[in-house]
């Protein structure tokens, strides 16, 4: 699916109220808007699996970094895509028009009208870019 700047900020913008570090962010932005397979580590975040969420885990990762991630999950995310590996399958398989009105319903994008209209009137000098 394409999405404008609109709805990437309007994503990015949930991941900045929850401090989701840009590395962290952008795999479950790719997972939600385009069903990209978020990683080993990701993925196993998406299914509640510590153990393996973990063991899969950059050293580099921290405690308060996977803390604002879960929050944001648990606060953003649609129930549809996280809870088990097989939501997270099921995720990655939906077709684009299913996860876009998903999506959107959610309020995590725009709908394609909003998006037209905002590209129209240009404000993305409304809108400051995130990341």
């Amino acid at each position: 699916m394409k999405i404008t700047v609109y709805s990437n900020n309007r994503l990015r913008e949930t991941c900045a109220r929850w401090g989701v570090a840009r590395d962290f962010a952008d795999p479950m932005l790719n997972y939600l808007v385009y069903g990209y397979e978020p990683g080993s580590c990701f993925t196993a975040v998406l299914a509640n699996d510590f153990y393996r969420a973990m063991g899969s885990s950059h050293p580099s990762n921290t405690v308060e970094a996977f803390k604002a991630l879960a929050g944001w999950i648990q606060d953003t995310m649609p129930r549809e895509a996280f809870g088990n590996y097989e939501a997270v399958k099921q995720w990655t398989r939906l077709e684009e028009a299913d996860r876009r009105a998903i999506l959107e319903r959610q309020g995590l994008i725009y709908t394609e009208q909003e998006e037209i209209m905002k590209t129209l009137r240009d404000e993305r000098s409304m809108e400051p870019t995130l990341y």
